[in-house]
């Protein structure tokens, strides 16, 4: 009979999702729309995490504040290097087979996940505060909304969350181990 391995199915799904949370991560933090914002003129202009003014037509131009705003790209950035950091320790975790990188890589995605979470409350808030605060960009925007790439880092939350609870899961009983064998085990392609 040929060796044989244990595979963890949760460490694999974990990996799984903060590997897709990278991927997120990137998406949210380069796209341009976060907000979506209409003017009576007709125009509809999009926001993102790196623009702080936008000219709405010659005679009108729309500034925000550029210290909450680059707050939150550096939120949303160093999620960026949490997420990274915590694909890497989930598979040195898996090729190692110990559990500390696990702890540490469900560490790292709970960072990652309450910087993502403290951006994803500042933008709104802030943004929505300095629109209607403002009399002149309250009277030029007739609508504004969050958009899809506001959702898309809503998405990377709940992908950092399963990644981190899944890391931090720990399979006692050796039945709930999936058996795998190992590729030295050549008794499959022998002939008798």
């Amino acid at each position: 009979m040929g060796e044989f391995q244990r595979i963890r199915p949760f460490k694999i799904l974990s990996v799984v999702m903060v590997t897709i949370a990278v991927v997120l991560t990137v998406v949210s933090l380069a796209g341009p729309d976060w907000v979506t914002a209409s003017f009576y003129e007709g125009d509809v202009k999009s926001w993102g995490l790196w623009w702080d003014c936008l000219k709405v037509h010659t005679s009108f131009e729309m500034c925000l504040s550029a210290d909450w705003l680059a707050g939150c790209a550096a939120l949303v950035f160093l999620s960026l290097i949490a997420d990274v950091i915590g694909a890497a320790l989930g598979i040195w975790g898996l090729i190692s087979k110990r559990r500390m990188p696990y702890i540490f890589a469900g560490t790292v995605c709970i960072i990652s996940c309450v910087c993502m979470i403290v951006s994803l409350i500042i933008y709104p808030v802030m943004f929505t505060n300095e629109v209607t605060s403002n009399a002149d960009y309250n009277a030029e925007t007739s609508d504004f909304e969050f958009s899809w790439t506001f959702g898309v880092a809503c998405g990377t939350v709940f992908f950092l969350m399963g990644a981190a609870i899944f890391f931090f899961i720990r399979v006692t009983e050796e039945e709930d181990a999936q058996p795998m064998k190992s590729v030295q085990d050549k008794s499959y392609y022998s002939v008798n």
